[in-house]
């Protein structure tokens, strides 16, 4: 096919389209059927000073616009829904924020010292509120019907969870100082950028859903 007409801009646009077009398992022909289809168009509007990418977009995002459902669920059920893992995700992130916060406060004397324990008990308490709020309520979001949850219960929920969120740190304020050592303000931010670190490796690693994005509708 040839793209001697077409700008460098253009050119550009139609290599990252292909190669899009390429990784999603489209076949030469298909492909092929794709570009000629909006060549035309593409060359029209270059006379105007108009890109392909003013017109479609960002090439990648056009070209997945041609998958086929099947494509498309295939791309979707990628994402790691796994119990386990989506919980340890969230967990993991409440660890960096609560640790990163509190122990930059508590090097101003301003902030709350955790015990170890107390530390954990907080970071996958919180982290199992967050997965049941996406069992119970965010997966179900994009659904319609009967599977859709209702409003009253998706508050009766919320504030079921904030409830639990509650006990889980009045429980943890409870624990004995004996098996429950006090952690330094440096150690605190230390343990908040390591759960960092590992979430980040661990979502890259299993590609794990968000708890806290509802599941979007197909």
């Amino acid at each position: 096919m040839d793209l001697q007409n077409l700008t460098k801009k253009n050119q550009e646009f139609i290599h990252i389209a292909t190669s899009q077009l390429i990784k999603d398992g489209k076949t030469d022909a298909e492909i092929k059927a794709i570009l000629e289809e909006a060549l035309p168009s593409i060359l029209e509007n270059q006379k105007k000073g108009i890109t392909a990418r003013a017109t479609y977009g960002a090439p990648s995002d056009w070209a997945k616009s041609f998958a086929t459902s099947t494509e498309k669920d295939h791309q979707t059920s990628e994402t790691n829904d796994n119990p386990w893992l989506m919980w340890l995700d969230s967990s993991l992130l409440i660890l960096a924020v609560l640790g990163l916060i509190n122990g930059v406060m508590n090097l101003f004397k301003t902030g709350t010292l955790y015990g170890i324990l107390t530390f954990l008990v907080i970071g996958f308490g919180v982290g199992a509120g967050i997965y049941m709020m996406y069992h119970f309520i965010y997966r179900n979001m994009g659904k319609t019907g009967a599977d859709r949850p209702k409003f009253w219960k998706a508050i009766l929920f919320l504030i079921l969870t904030t409830i639990a969120w509650s006990v889980v740190f009045f429980l943890a304020a409870l624990i004995p100082s004996t098996v429950n050592p006090t952690l330094t303000p440096i150690t605190t931010i230390l343990l908040g950028a390591a759960a960092f670190g590992l979430r980040y490796y661990l979502k890259k690693k299993f590609n794990i859903r968000n708890a806290m994005q509802p599941v979007q509708p197909s």
